[in-house]
């Protein structure tokens, strides 16, 4: 700083003094800042005022130092007249409360706009899963919020979820902080064709788990009917023991029970894998969450050298394209068709398309030329 916009510093300072103001303007980088004895932030231990900073954003220049000895004056007037405010302040780059004490609010305010059971649940504990990297004891701002962005690996689902949660944060503490340009280009379309088992390694996959393992009878619902991992649970198993094994889903989603039917696209699968057999073993865990449920299964499978069996949803996905139009697969899938179209419909090579024009043609009933 120059010794000039030093000497303006010092005199406006002065100024502030002889106006019993309590309120100190000084220079942070080429910032300004003011500094007095304030009113306990949100979530501060302390009960009484101390002394605490306040980041204006403005540079240390003559104009600045103007506008920061009248903020500092409207500063010493609000603290005086008892309205004193830390949110009205939280769009000058200055946090209102630390990080703990905003993440124990937004799961209070999380909590109280939708039923608190296993589906919540199991978001919350997504959201969890990002806000553990965030230090609870410091002070929530920008910059905090920006490094658990950046902690997380680029153009992927992780950083995408990241700024998504994050940007909900900010917004909640009325922190002017907008994440989107470093949320990268992540899709669906990430997954890669090689990761997905054809249905013969399915099979063969299917072979190395013992017949007497409940694990064996969760695999092949898995296969046939391409559920989530945690919705093994969630099976109305009665719904098999009629051909063609039709399964219906039972799960309460936002309070209410909602339910769907999934069709085994192999028929012969249900009746060579004997599906309705509903006395067979069968998988007894336990989860406070779905996301735990979920887990349950990744690891019980993972003994059986399968180690990503969420992967059985996306080759039930990608088998429906030779057998059933998408307005049917997605819904069966609880995909809104725009997502399962984005997702899945790169995979249609052109022997798929052949083969499914060829049954739409041989289709009975199908619509004629004019004659």
């Amino acid at each position: 700083m120059s010794d000039k916009i030093q000497q303006i510093l010092d005199r406006a300072n002065a100024q502030l003094k002889l106006a019993n103001t309590g309120i100190t303007i000084f220079r942070r980088g080429n910032k300004l800042s003011l500094r007095g004895m304030l009113p306990p932030k949100p979530g501060s231990k302390s009960k009484t005022p101390t002394q605490q900073t306040i980041s204006l954003g403005i540079y240390a220049n003559a104009a600045g130092i103007k506008v920061a000895k009248s903020e500092a004056q409207k500063l010493s007037a609000a603290i005086a007249l008892k309205e004193f405010d830390w949110k009205n302040y939280s769009n000058k780059n200055q946090s209102i409360g630390s990080v703990g004490y905003w993440l124990n609010k937004f799961e209070e305010d999380y909590f109280n706009k939708r039923p608190r059971n296993t589906k919540t649940e199991t978001t919350w504990q997504d959201y969890q899963k990002i806000f553990k990297k965030l230090p609870l004891e410091v002070e929530l701002d920008k910059e905090i919020l920006l490094q658990a962005i950046l902690s997380t690996t680029p153009n992927t689902r992780t950083r995408q979820k990241c700024c998504i949660y994050i940007k909900a944060l900010a917004k909640f503490a009325n922190l002017d902080f907008d994440p989107t340009p470093y949320s990268g280009n992540y899709s669906a379309e990430s997954l890669e064709l090689r990761d997905i088992p054809t249905d013969l390694e399915i099979v063969k996959w299917r072979d190395r788990i013992p017949s007497k393992s409940g694990w064996l009878y969760a695999f092949e619902l898995m296969a046939a009917y391409g559920l989530r991992n945690y919705e093994l649970f969630y099976c109305d198993l009665e719904s098999l023991k009629k051909p063609p094994g039709h399964l219906r889903i039972l799960e309460s989603k936002r309070g209410k029970k909602q339910e769907r039917f999934i069709w085994c696209l192999y028929p012969e699968w249900w009746e060579m894998w004997e599906l309705g057999n509903i006395e067979r073993p069968f998988p007894q865990v336990t989860g406070k969450n779905n996301s735990e449920l979920g887990n349950r299964v990744t690891q019980a499978l993972g003994r059986y050298g399968f180690n990503k069996p969420y992967n059985l949803r996306h080759a039930w996905a990608i088998r429906s394209i030779g057998f059933i139009p998408i307005e049917l697969a997605a819904p069966m899938m609880d995909h809104k068709i725009e997502e399962h179209t984005q997702t899945y419909h790169r995979w249609i090579k052109k022997s798929q398309y052949e083969i499914f024009y060829q049954l739409m043609m041989d289709r009975p009933g199908r619509p004629l030329p004019p004659s």
